[in-house]
């Protein structure tokens, strides 16, 4: 009855070693393709690597982010695309903090690792 496919829930964030074949033997669904998203033709992409040329200091240290960043599309080696949205650049800035490197569903799964 469980509308989505196993590998993207918790139960998987949580112990990733469950087979296709068991995932569908207990009678769920599972997905194999990676996430496709469409990226408008004229969105700005940004390598995950060039991150660095939005970030900065001010004059007092404390750490500066580009708002233009708001703009642009982040790729990553996976392929994996995102938006640092405005309540997460506030919060990256607020705190100090850089744009992140990795997807937030990479981070989410390394955060859940045992062991």
């Amino acid at each position: 009855m469980n509308p989505f496919y196993f590998n993207d829930t918790a139960a998987y964030l949580i112990d990733p070693t469950f087979t296709k074949e068991e995932v569908e033997k207990a009678g769920y669904l599972r997905r194999d393709e990676p996430i496709k998203v469409d990226i408008p033709a004229d969105a700005e992409l940004v390598n995950v690597h060039d991150l660095d040329k939005y970030e900065g200091y001010d004059e007092n240290g404390k750490r500066n982010i580009n708002e233009e960043i708001l703009k642009k599309v982040i790729i990553d080696e996976q392929g994996n695309v995102r938006r640092i949205v405005n309540m997460e650049y506030a919060f990256l800035m607020k705190h100090g903090l850089p744009l992140p490197r990795k997807h937030r569903l990479e981070r989410m799964k390394e955060n859940f690792k045992i062991g």
